[in-house]
Protein backbone atom coordinates (compact mmCIF):
# COMPACT_ATOMS: atom_id res chain seq x y z
CA UNK A 1 0.00 0.00 0.00
CA UNK A 2 1.18 3.97 -0.49
CA UNK A 3 0.41 6.52 1.64
CA UNK A 4 1.99 10.29 1.67
CA UNK A 5 4.00 11.48 4.04
CA UNK A 6 2.32 12.47 7.41
CA UNK A 7 -0.83 10.85 6.43
CA UNK A 8 -2.13 7.49 8.64
CA UNK A 9 -1.33 4.17 7.02
CA UNK A 10 -3.59 0.92 7.83
CA UNK A 11 -1.95 -1.71 7.78
CA UNK A 12 -4.70 -4.61 7.45
CA UNK A 13 -4.30 -8.38 8.56
CA UNK A 14 -7.05 -10.90 10.07
CA UNK A 15 -7.40 -14.86 10.34
CA UNK A 16 -9.95 -17.36 11.45
CA UNK A 17 -9.31 -18.74 14.69
CA UNK A 18 -10.11 -22.57 15.42
CA UNK A 19 -10.12 -22.13 19.58
CA UNK A 20 -10.48 -19.48 22.24
CA UNK A 21 -8.63 -16.53 20.78
CA UNK A 22 -7.47 -15.37 24.14
CA UNK A 23 -5.01 -17.66 24.25
CA UNK A 24 -3.34 -16.70 20.98
CA UNK A 25 -0.02 -14.53 20.83
CA UNK A 26 0.13 -11.46 18.37
CA UNK A 27 3.14 -10.07 16.91
CA UNK A 28 4.24 -7.27 14.50
CA UNK A 29 7.68 -6.93 13.10
CA UNK A 30 8.94 -4.54 10.67
CA UNK A 31 11.86 -5.55 8.18
CA UNK A 32 13.23 -1.99 6.89
CA UNK A 33 16.78 -1.16 7.48
CA UNK A 34 16.97 -4.07 9.93
CA UNK A 35 14.29 -6.25 11.99
CA UNK A 36 12.37 -4.14 14.32
CA UNK A 37 9.53 -4.93 16.66
CA UNK A 38 6.13 -3.15 15.92
CA UNK A 39 3.58 -4.22 18.62
CA UNK A 40 2.57 -7.24 19.92
CA UNK A 41 -0.43 -9.03 22.29
CA UNK A 42 -0.39 -12.07 24.48
CA UNK A 43 -2.04 -12.76 27.85
CA UNK A 44 -4.28 -9.99 27.48
CA UNK A 45 -1.37 -7.19 27.56
CA UNK A 46 -0.20 -5.09 24.33
CA UNK A 47 3.35 -4.45 24.35
CA UNK A 48 5.49 -2.13 21.71
CA UNK A 49 8.66 -1.93 20.87
CA UNK A 50 11.35 1.27 21.83
CA UNK A 51 12.23 2.59 18.53
CA UNK A 52 10.72 5.27 16.22
CA UNK A 53 7.38 2.99 16.29
CA UNK A 54 6.64 4.21 19.88
CA UNK A 55 3.20 6.55 20.41
CA UNK A 56 2.89 6.06 16.61
CA UNK A 57 1.53 2.59 16.39
CA UNK A 58 -2.11 0.85 17.98
CA UNK A 59 -4.22 -2.32 16.90
CA UNK A 60 -7.17 -0.71 15.65
CA UNK A 61 -9.90 -3.18 17.28
CA UNK A 62 -9.88 -3.78 20.93
CA UNK A 63 -7.71 -7.39 21.55
CA UNK A 64 -8.53 -10.04 21.66
CA UNK A 65 -9.71 -10.23 17.63
CA UNK A 66 -9.58 -11.84 14.90
CA UNK A 67 -8.67 -8.47 13.29
CA UNK A 68 -5.01 -8.10 13.40
CA UNK A 69 -4.55 -4.50 11.89
CA UNK A 70 -2.37 -2.03 13.27
CA UNK A 71 -2.57 1.89 12.63
CA UNK A 72 0.80 3.89 11.80
CA UNK A 73 0.20 7.72 12.55
CA UNK A 74 2.02 10.76 11.04
CA UNK A 75 3.97 8.46 8.83
CA UNK A 76 7.59 9.53 7.42
CA UNK A 77 9.75 8.21 4.72
CA UNK A 78 11.80 5.73 7.07
CA UNK A 79 8.63 3.84 7.28
CA UNK A 80 8.61 2.50 4.06
CA UNK A 81 9.22 -1.24 4.11
CA UNK A 82 8.02 -4.60 5.12
CA UNK A 83 5.60 -5.47 7.89
CA UNK A 84 5.11 -8.91 9.05
CA UNK A 85 1.67 -10.13 11.20
CA UNK A 86 2.97 -13.43 13.10
CA UNK A 87 0.01 -15.28 15.07
CA UNK A 88 0.84 -18.03 17.29
CA UNK A 89 -2.23 -20.10 18.64
CA UNK A 90 -2.03 -22.30 21.06
CA UNK A 91 -1.80 -26.01 20.12
CA UNK A 92 -1.94 -25.47 16.64
CA UNK A 93 1.43 -24.41 14.04
CA UNK A 94 1.80 -20.64 13.58
CA UNK A 95 0.66 -18.72 10.62
CA UNK A 96 2.24 -15.19 9.00
CA UNK A 97 1.65 -12.94 7.03
CA UNK A 98 3.30 -9.80 5.17
CA UNK A 99 2.39 -6.57 4.14
CA UNK A 100 4.35 -3.65 2.15
CA UNK A 101 4.11 0.30 2.64
CA UNK A 102 5.26 2.76 0.59
CA UNK A 103 5.44 5.81 2.13
CA UNK A 104 5.43 8.71 -1.11
CA UNK A 105 7.37 12.13 -0.29
CA UNK A 106 5.97 15.48 -2.30
CA UNK A 107 8.61 17.50 -4.29
CA UNK A 108 10.53 20.19 -1.83
CA UNK A 109 10.00 23.70 -3.22
CA UNK A 110 12.14 23.97 -6.19
CA UNK A 111 14.71 26.04 -7.05
CA UNK A 112 15.37 28.35 -10.72
CA UNK A 113 18.09 29.57 -11.92
CA UNK A 114 19.14 30.68 -15.19
CA UNK A 115 22.90 30.53 -17.26
CA UNK A 116 24.08 32.48 -20.26
CA UNK A 117 23.51 35.95 -21.58
CA UNK A 118 20.65 37.29 -22.12
CA UNK A 119 21.23 39.97 -24.89
CA UNK A 120 19.47 39.68 -28.18
CA UNK A 121 20.28 36.51 -30.21
CA UNK A 122 21.91 35.19 -27.80
CA UNK A 123 21.14 31.70 -25.59
CA UNK A 124 19.90 30.87 -22.21
CA UNK A 125 19.46 28.11 -20.11
CA UNK A 126 16.88 27.68 -16.70
CA UNK A 127 16.76 25.10 -14.33
CA UNK A 128 14.61 23.85 -12.09
CA UNK A 129 15.50 21.15 -9.16
CA UNK A 130 14.17 19.92 -5.95
CA UNK A 131 16.01 18.92 -3.42
CA UNK A 132 13.41 16.19 -2.18
CA UNK A 133 10.71 14.01 -3.63
CA UNK A 134 9.47 10.37 -4.20
CA UNK A 135 9.03 9.12 -5.99
CA UNK A 136 11.78 11.80 -8.49
CA UNK A 137 9.62 14.86 -9.43
CA UNK A 138 8.98 15.60 -13.45
CA UNK A 139 9.41 19.19 -14.25
CA UNK A 140 7.56 21.74 -16.83
CA UNK A 141 8.32 24.92 -17.71
CA UNK A 142 5.70 27.33 -18.84
CA UNK A 143 5.02 31.15 -20.01
CA UNK A 144 3.19 33.57 -17.77
CA UNK A 145 0.83 35.97 -19.21
CA UNK A 146 0.25 37.99 -21.31
CA UNK A 147 2.05 35.93 -23.95
CA UNK A 148 1.85 31.98 -22.50
CA UNK A 149 3.82 29.64 -24.19
CA UNK A 150 3.94 25.44 -23.34
CA UNK A 151 7.58 24.14 -24.54
CA UNK A 152 8.32 20.69 -25.56
CA UNK A 153 11.38 18.45 -25.83
CA UNK A 154 14.12 18.92 -27.06
CA UNK A 155 14.33 22.95 -25.55
CA UNK A 156 12.87 21.38 -22.53
CA UNK A 157 14.27 18.39 -20.32
CA UNK A 158 10.83 17.35 -18.21
CA UNK A 159 13.71 15.37 -16.46
CA UNK A 160 16.46 17.31 -15.38
CA UNK A 161 14.12 20.51 -15.37
CA UNK A 162 16.32 22.64 -17.75
CA UNK A 163 14.63 24.92 -20.71
CA UNK A 164 17.09 26.12 -23.34
CA UNK A 165 15.93 29.55 -25.18
CA UNK A 166 18.05 29.92 -28.26
CA UNK A 167 18.28 33.22 -30.50
CA UNK A 168 16.62 35.55 -28.30
CA UNK A 169 14.46 38.28 -29.06
CA UNK A 170 12.98 41.43 -26.78
CA UNK A 171 9.96 38.98 -27.41
CA UNK A 172 11.10 36.56 -25.57
CA UNK A 173 11.56 38.39 -22.45
CA UNK A 174 8.57 37.55 -19.40
CA UNK A 175 8.50 35.61 -16.46
CA UNK A 176 8.77 31.75 -17.12
CA UNK A 177 7.19 29.60 -14.44
CA UNK A 178 8.52 25.78 -13.41
CA UNK A 179 6.31 23.19 -11.59
CA UNK A 180 8.20 20.15 -9.99
CA UNK A 181 5.24 17.15 -9.26
CA UNK A 182 5.25 13.81 -8.56
CA UNK A 183 2.32 11.48 -7.31
CA UNK A 184 2.71 12.81 -3.70
CA UNK A 185 2.44 16.37 -4.55
CA UNK A 186 4.05 19.65 -6.57
CA UNK A 187 5.56 22.86 -5.79
CA UNK A 188 6.98 25.62 -7.96
CA UNK A 189 9.36 28.75 -8.71
CA UNK A 190 9.26 31.46 -11.37
CA UNK A 191 12.24 33.44 -12.83
CA UNK A 192 12.03 36.92 -14.68
CA UNK A 193 13.76 37.06 -18.14
CA UNK A 194 14.93 40.60 -19.61
CA UNK A 195 16.23 40.10 -23.29
CA UNK A 196 18.79 43.45 -23.45
CA UNK A 197 20.29 44.59 -26.24
CA UNK A 198 24.49 45.06 -26.94
CA UNK A 199 23.96 49.22 -26.01
CA UNK A 200 22.08 48.29 -22.83
CA UNK A 201 24.81 45.51 -21.50
CA UNK A 202 27.20 47.38 -21.91
CA UNK A 203 25.55 50.78 -20.15
CA UNK A 204 24.60 47.99 -17.36
CA UNK A 205 27.82 46.66 -17.19
CA UNK A 206 30.14 50.38 -16.70
CA UNK A 207 27.18 51.00 -14.17
CA UNK A 208 27.51 47.81 -11.98
CA UNK A 209 31.65 48.71 -12.41
CA UNK A 210 31.32 52.30 -11.47
CA UNK A 211 29.22 51.66 -8.39
CA UNK A 212 31.85 48.92 -7.44
CA UNK A 213 34.74 51.38 -7.70
CA UNK A 214 32.72 53.79 -6.07
CA UNK A 215 32.53 51.72 -2.98
CA UNK A 216 36.03 50.89 -2.76
CA UNK A 217 37.24 54.37 -3.20
CA UNK A 218 34.54 55.46 -0.23
CA UNK A 219 36.29 52.57 1.64
CA UNK A 220 39.78 53.82 2.00
CA UNK A 221 38.70 57.56 2.06
CA UNK A 222 37.25 56.45 5.07
CA UNK A 223 40.42 54.55 5.98
CA UNK A 224 42.77 57.45 4.47
CA UNK A 225 40.54 59.83 6.94
CA UNK A 226 40.91 57.38 10.36
CA UNK A 227 44.12 57.48 9.64
CA UNK A 228 45.24 60.91 9.71
CA UNK A 229 43.29 61.95 12.57
CA UNK A 230 45.53 58.89 14.26
CA UNK A 231 48.46 60.55 13.15
CA UNK A 232 47.63 64.49 14.24
CA UNK A 233 46.47 62.89 17.55
CA UNK A 234 49.60 61.25 18.37
CA UNK A 235 51.87 64.44 17.03
CA UNK A 236 49.52 66.70 19.29
CA UNK A 237 50.83 64.44 22.07
CA UNK A 238 54.28 64.56 21.15
CA UNK A 239 54.32 68.02 20.80
CA UNK A 240 53.09 68.21 24.45
CA UNK A 241 55.64 65.72 25.66
CA UNK A 242 58.52 68.10 23.91
CA UNK A 243 57.31 71.36 25.52
CA UNK A 244 56.54 69.97 28.51
CA UNK A 245 59.61 70.45 31.29
CA UNK A 246 60.35 69.07 34.51
CA UNK A 247 60.47 71.10 37.78
CA UNK A 248 63.82 72.47 38.54
CA UNK A 249 64.93 72.73 42.12
CA UNK A 250 66.51 76.20 42.37
CA UNK A 251 68.70 76.97 45.65
CA UNK A 252 67.80 80.38 47.00
CA UNK A 253 70.13 82.95 46.75
CA UNK A 254 70.21 85.84 49.07
CA UNK A 255 68.69 89.16 48.62
CA UNK A 256 69.83 92.96 50.07
CA UNK A 257 66.71 94.67 48.50
CA UNK A 258 64.43 93.64 51.30
CA UNK A 259 62.18 91.32 49.24
CA UNK A 260 60.74 88.41 49.72
CA UNK A 261 62.95 85.14 47.76
CA UNK A 262 60.32 82.77 46.14
CA UNK A 263 62.20 79.51 44.13
CA UNK A 264 61.50 79.38 40.08
CA UNK A 265 59.32 76.35 41.17
CA UNK A 266 56.99 78.68 42.90
CA UNK A 267 57.47 76.99 46.18
CA UNK A 268 58.05 79.45 49.16
CA UNK A 269 60.83 78.28 50.91
CA UNK A 270 62.69 81.17 53.21
CA UNK A 271 61.96 85.12 53.86
CA UNK A 272 65.30 87.05 54.41
CA UNK A 273 64.57 90.55 55.79
CA UNK A 274 67.49 93.27 55.23
CA UNK A 275 67.41 96.10 58.11
CA UNK A 276 65.32 99.10 57.19
CA UNK A 277 67.62 102.25 56.28
CA UNK A 278 68.24 104.46 59.07
CA UNK A 279 67.01 107.46 59.80
CA UNK A 280 70.03 110.13 60.10
CA UNK A 281 68.18 112.49 62.34
CA UNK A 282 67.23 109.67 64.97
CA UNK A 283 69.58 107.88 67.24
CA UNK A 284 71.08 104.45 66.59
CA UNK A 285 69.79 101.68 69.18
CA UNK A 286 71.57 98.38 69.02
CA UNK A 287 69.06 95.45 70.57
CA UNK A 288 70.32 91.76 70.27
CA UNK A 289 69.05 90.08 66.97
CA UNK A 290 70.53 87.09 64.82
CA UNK A 291 68.59 86.59 61.65
CA UNK A 292 67.75 83.47 60.44
CA UNK A 293 69.77 82.61 57.11
CA UNK A 294 67.98 81.62 53.94
CA UNK A 295 67.76 77.91 53.07
CA UNK A 296 66.04 75.29 50.78
CA UNK A 297 63.40 74.73 54.25
CA UNK A 298 59.69 75.50 54.18
CA UNK A 299 60.23 76.23 58.05
CA UNK A 300 60.74 80.05 58.97
CA UNK A 301 62.46 81.05 62.27
CA UNK A 302 61.08 84.16 62.42
CA UNK A 303 61.38 86.84 66.01
CA UNK A 304 59.71 89.93 66.46
CA UNK A 305 62.44 92.84 65.01
CA UNK A 306 61.40 95.89 67.22
CA UNK A 307 57.82 97.49 68.74
CA UNK A 308 56.31 99.38 65.99
CA UNK A 309 58.20 98.05 62.91
CA UNK A 310 56.11 96.67 60.09
CA UNK A 311 57.55 93.49 58.70
CA UNK A 312 57.20 91.24 55.86
CA UNK A 313 56.19 88.30 58.28
CA UNK A 314 52.68 90.20 59.08
CA UNK A 315 49.56 88.06 57.46
CA UNK A 316 51.38 84.85 57.96
CA UNK A 317 50.44 82.16 59.99
CA UNK A 318 51.35 82.30 63.64
CA UNK A 319 53.00 85.78 63.28
CA UNK A 320 51.96 88.13 66.60
CA UNK A 321 49.70 90.47 65.02
CA UNK A 322 50.69 92.71 68.49
CA UNK A 323 54.03 93.77 67.43
CA UNK A 324 55.60 92.50 70.33
CA UNK A 325 57.41 89.14 71.45
CA UNK A 326 55.39 86.82 73.10
CA UNK A 327 58.02 86.65 76.00
CA UNK A 328 60.72 88.97 77.23
CA UNK A 329 64.15 89.44 76.78
CA UNK A 330 66.15 88.26 78.76
CA UNK A 331 70.04 90.03 79.14
CA UNK A 332 72.68 88.32 78.21
CA UNK A 333 74.58 87.22 81.13
CA UNK A 334 77.81 88.19 82.05
CA UNK A 335 81.72 86.52 82.58
CA UNK A 336 82.25 88.37 85.52
CA UNK A 337 79.73 88.20 87.97
CA UNK A 338 78.45 91.92 87.16
CA UNK A 339 75.28 93.34 86.09
CA UNK A 340 74.24 92.55 82.52
CA UNK A 341 75.07 94.78 79.82
CA UNK A 342 72.56 95.74 76.73
CA UNK A 343 75.07 97.06 73.88
CA UNK A 344 73.62 100.08 72.60
CA UNK A 345 74.90 102.41 69.25
CA UNK A 346 76.83 105.20 70.26
CA UNK A 347 74.48 108.49 70.79
CA UNK A 348 73.96 110.30 67.94
CA UNK A 349 72.58 114.24 69.10
CA UNK A 350 69.44 115.16 67.17
CA UNK A 351 68.81 118.51 66.17
CA UNK A 352 66.18 120.80 67.85
CA UNK A 353 63.17 120.63 65.95
CA UNK A 354 60.63 123.50 66.00
CA UNK A 355 56.83 123.28 67.42
CA UNK A 356 55.75 121.89 64.67
CA UNK A 357 57.95 119.15 63.54
CA UNK A 358 56.68 115.86 62.92
CA UNK A 359 56.77 113.68 66.08
CA UNK A 360 60.10 111.42 66.57
CA UNK A 361 59.27 108.12 65.41
CA UNK A 362 61.39 105.22 67.96
CA UNK A 363 64.72 104.90 66.99
CA UNK A 364 65.65 101.55 64.53
CA UNK A 365 67.40 98.54 65.98
CA UNK A 366 70.51 97.29 64.98
CA UNK A 367 71.27 93.55 64.39
CA UNK A 368 74.09 91.40 66.20
CA UNK A 369 75.18 89.06 63.67
CA UNK A 370 77.26 87.22 66.00
CA UNK A 371 73.94 86.05 68.15
CA UNK A 372 73.03 82.40 67.19
CA UNK A 373 69.58 80.78 67.11
CA UNK A 374 69.93 78.94 70.35
CA UNK A 375 70.94 82.13 72.14
CA UNK A 376 67.52 83.48 70.76
CA UNK A 377 65.61 80.65 71.92
CA UNK A 378 67.07 80.87 75.03
CA UNK A 379 66.12 84.49 75.42
CA UNK A 380 62.44 83.67 74.47
CA UNK A 381 62.15 84.56 71.17
CA UNK A 382 58.99 82.49 69.29
CA UNK A 383 59.65 80.19 65.97
CA UNK A 384 56.90 80.61 63.24
CA UNK A 385 56.01 77.80 60.87
CA UNK A 386 55.16 79.00 57.34
CA UNK A 387 53.79 76.26 54.89
CA UNK A 388 55.05 75.94 51.56
CA UNK A 389 53.42 77.64 48.73
CA UNK A 390 52.73 76.14 45.19
CA UNK A 391 53.28 77.33 42.07
CA UNK A 392 49.47 78.36 41.35
CA UNK A 393 50.35 80.63 44.50
CA UNK A 394 48.02 78.71 47.05
CA UNK A 395 49.08 77.07 50.04
CA UNK A 396 49.95 73.75 50.61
Amino acid sequence: MEVVKGQMAVLQAWYSPTADISKNSVTWQFFGNGTKPVINYSSGQIGYGQNEFTKRVGFSVAMPSANLSIYINNTQESDSGLYVCIVIISGAPAISGDIRLNVKVPPSPPICTMTGNPVVKGNVTLSCKSRHGKPIPQYKWTKAAPLSEVFFSPMQNERHGTLRLSNLTKSMSGKYICRASNTAGSDSCSINLEVITSSNAGIIAAATLGSIVGLVAMVLFLIFILRRRRDTEEEIANEIKEDAQAPKRVSWAKSNTGSDIVSKNGTLSSIATSPRPRDPHQPNFSYPYSPTSASDSSVINAYQLRPGEASTLQGLPGYNMGGTPSRKLKRPPTTNGGPPQVLRSPVIAIPSRTAGAQPQVPPPLTVSPQMSSSTLTRMGAVAVMVPAQSQAGSLV
